[in-house]
């Protein structure tokens, strides 16, 4: 067995590299993405399931575009919210300011090194309602776009913290691209780009179903303001209205 030590920590590579030699070829499709990741993916990195979101970061807040999930209850998934402000996540916040693989269990969360990493209430009620841990968490950002996905493999051997981790660090680009690949058409990711902070807060909200009035009042804007900023976005983005704006999130 070949294997590449890093800190004492032994990764089978000759192993990785048959995983990925079973990827499917030509495009995948999300069915393609879910044999793979529950047969090769998991007899190489065993876990029982596992969930990957794609959003993008504006105003200090995570906005949350479309996630896919395998084993997951329909009640998670519902719970799951659409934005959320960072401050609320401390195990996200500590993710974006480090980009490296962590561990979570109960009320207790660490990076490979085993150092602890502060977690929220509502994290902490997350692990313990949907009995998530040990939870092993990573994933990818575009620093140009603010976009990007994190994912989350639950069940993962817990003594082997820091192997598990290491191995994460090598899955989770892979994982990245290819559900980039079947869940964020490369025009819209690129439309996205061009608009400003405010104009992704107001496209978020209008996401969840707020009226120009009820956005105005949010972010503490006149209702005509708001009109002024969705023409905007539309003009951006080559749509006329609002219906247009909300197929493009999804």
């Amino acid at each position: 067995m070949r294997t590449y030590n890093a800190d004492c920590i032994d990764l089978d590579l000759a192993a990785w590299s048959r995983v990925l030699r079973e990827l499917p070829t030509g495009p995948m499709s999300e069915a393609d993405f879910r044999a793979w990741l529950e047969g090769p993916l998991r007899r190489f990195f065993p876990f029982e399931r596992f969930f990957c979101a794609y959003g993008s970061i504006a105003g200090g807040r995570l906005y949350m575009q479309s996630m896919l999930t395998s084993g997951f209850s329909a009640e998670f998934i519902a719970s799951r919210d659409r934005s959320f402000d960072l401050n609320e996540r401390g195990c996200m916040k500590w993710w974006l300011s480090h980009r490296r693989s962590l561990i979570m269990d109960k009320a207790e969360a660490m990076d490979a090194a085993g150092r602890p990493i502060a977690m929220t209430e509502r994290e902490i009620d997350d692990v313990g309602r949907f009995s998530l841990g040990p939870l092993a968490k990573h994933g990818v950002v575009d620093p140009f776009s603010n976009t990007g996905t994190h994912m989350g493999f639950t069940g993962v051997p817990k003594d082997r913290r820091g192997q598990t981790l290491a191995v994460l660090e090598l899955i989770a680009p892979v994982v990245h691209a290819l559900y980039f690949q079947i869940k964020a058409a490369a025009r819209s990711s690129v439309e996205w780009t061009a608009l400003t902070d405010r104009q992704s807060d107001l496209i978020h909200l209008a996401a969840q179903g707020l009226s120009d009035k009820e956005i105005g009042l949010r972010l503490g804007i006149s209702h005509n303001t708001v009109g002024n900023h969705f023409s905007a976005i539309y003009a951006k983005l080559g749509i006329s209205k609002r219906s247009q704006l909300i197929a493009l999130m999804k």
